[in-house]
């Protein structure tokens, strides 16, 4: 599998979540978000469903925090001059959608997920 450029065939976020929750293997899982990301870049969702994806396998609240700050580092302020003006760019997510998202994914019975996208909200927007 190359890492250069988007994948041959883009994988939908759904498609990532199913296949992700159904591997063991996690350098797999980590292909496939990174081609999740190749294919929706402007997607943020992609970053929680990552977590709750690791929460599954039982990743600890500090990994799982630590790929949460990462997403929202990437969109807090995207970076480049003509980010957020083309489809499918990085668009900047705010403080509260990302709050939003970590009620929706306690109320989905991913509590450290949830937990963990609290702690990095508030260390990023601190």
């Amino acid at each position: 599998m190359s890492f250069v450029g988007p994948p041959d065939t883009a994988l939908s976020p759904e498609a990532f979540y199913s296949q992700a929750l159904e591997s063991e293997d996690a350098g797999f899982r980590r292909r496939l978000f990174a081609d999740a990301r190749q294919s929706n870049p402007g997607s943020y969702q992609l970053w929680i469903k990552a977590a709750e994806i690791e929460e599954h396998w039982g990743a600890d609240e500090a990994k799982l925090e630590d790929l949460l700050t990462r997403g929202i580092t990437v969109f807090k302020n995207p970076a480049g001059s003509n980010s957020g003006s083309g489809f499918g760019e990085p668009q900047p997510v705010t403080q509260h959608t990302w709050e939003t998202e970590a009620v929706a994914a306690e109320s989905k019975g991913k509590a450290k997920t949830a937990k963990a996208l609290k702690a990095a909200v508030s260390k990023a927007f601190a």
